[in-house]
């Protein structure tokens, strides 16, 4: 039996966290799998601290560039646990994402995965190694060093586990997925499984366990992805199928951004052509936009908003420098001090009320709600940032979260 594991950069943040999670491997290898893929992040807040460095000598450094200084956290850990494995006896090698072939396509920093070769990876598991594979990269078609932005060393091993045809075990600081994040209601209660579409959609709201690209591509190859604490067997949340003997519940979870950022674009006349021009241009920027509000004067004036991450800010600036150069008649403003909360359930798709639930929980506790945003199976809306702990509260007590 064969599976793919990964840990977090806080999983590996210390050399001494590196050498137990090595012995934890072995033992996992004697006992219980015969072939292990691990995958692993940088150390602790290595990227972190890699991107401050960079900032030294540019505000807005070079994405090639940027990309191949980050990618030396991932390398780093694998050379790290290869070594600490080899030295206990136990038969392993390091991969970078060029090594182990993995094929990206898409800007740098936030590049996706197109195709992994595995055959050299499945030749060394033939061979009785582990083998470790830097999560968060790979190589694009002009050979340049990529990166797969936040989340993505989880993007990384879900893939991995695809080609491979295994389970992926995803090992992180916390004990499992929580109806809500649990530093921010104490109350949650952990969830044992959740559906892919739930947890895509969470991801996708705010909640940081998981990355989204990382659920879509295991829901769309059948990997059962488990979520759990590091060198821990017990607890832990299966994602997989709905169908799979879960419980359908009119609300599984909230997902909070703490920190969203509301663009306001103004004073230009309506044209769906317009409307895709300004779109097209923040998709070329790489931007991830969450809310769209729209509203259209009676002589056809346009006012649209957008909601995007504070993180993405740099994104953001590049896209309105070309919106000023396209639509210089534009009055362009920002709405900051904002966070999104959301409700999230596959329930919802076939009931009714949820919505008067969730606005009048927010109303009791006066907490006031601007954009807002639905699909089948979640309701979000922007509310001022200095009341999300409250507007959590409300709505896990409202939903018995």
């Amino acid at each position: 039996m064969r599976v793919v594991l990964k840990y977090g950069g806080s999983s590996v943040a210390t050399p001494e966290k590196i050498k137990n999670i090595a012995e934890y491997i072995i033992r996992l290898k004697k006992e219980r799998y015969d072939e292990i893929v691990v995958v692993a992040s940088a150390m602790g807040k290595t990227t972190d601290e890699l991107i401050e460095k960079a900032s030294v000598f540019s505000a807005n450094p070079d994405q090639r560039e940027l990309d191949s200084l980050l990618s030396t956290g991932e390398q780093q850990t694998i050379a790290f646990l290869a070594i600490a494995l080899i030295g206990m006896g136990q038969d392993a090698i390091s991969l970078t994402g060029y090594q182990a072939r993995v094929e990206t396509t898409g800007i740098h920093t936030k590049s996706k995965i197109k195709n992994i070769g595995a055959e050299k990876i499945e030749r060394y598991l033939s061979e009785g190694k582990i083998v470790l594979v830097a999560g968060f990269q790979g190589i694009n078609e002009e050979g340049d060093i990529t990166t797969l932005g936040r989340g993505g060393s989880d993007t990384s091993a879900v893939a991995l586990a695809a080609i491979l045809r295994c389970e992926c075990r995803i090992y992180t600081d916390v004990d499992g997925i929580y109806s809500v994040d649990p530093r921010v209601y104490k109350d949650a209660k952990p969830l044992s499984h959740i559906s892919y579409e739930e947890m895509m959609e969470m991801s996708l709201l705010g909640a940081g366990v998981m990355e989204t690209r990382a659920v879509e591509i295991g829901k769309k190859y059948g990997v059962i992805i488990y979520v759990g604490k590091s060198l821990s067997e017990s607890g832990g949340t299966y994602i997989m199928e709905k169908g799979y003997g879960l419980e359908e519940k009119l609300i599984t979870g909230i997902s909070i951004t703490k920190e969203i950022l509301v663009a306001g674009i103004s004073n230009i006349k309506y044209s769906s052509e317009t409307i895709a021009k300004i779109f097209q241009i923040t998709t070329d920027a790489g931007i991830n936009i969450n809310m769209i509000t729209q509203n259209i004067s009676k002589d056809s004036i346009l006012e649209l908003s957008f909601s995007v991450a504070v993180n993405e800010k740099y994104l953001l600036d590049q896209a309105v420098a070309k919106l000023k150069r396209d639509l210089p008649e534009a009055t362009i403003s920002f709405a900051e001090n904002l966070g999104m909360i959301s409700v999230v359930g596959v329930g919802m798709a076939n009931s009714t009320g949820v919505a008067s639930r969730f606005f009048s929980a927010l109303s009791k506790a006066g907490v006031n709600f601007y954009q807002v945003t639905t699909s089948e199976i979640s309701i979000s809306c922007s509310i001022d940032r200095e009341n999300i702990n409250k507007a959590v509260e409300v709505t896990a007590k409202a939903f018995n979260l």
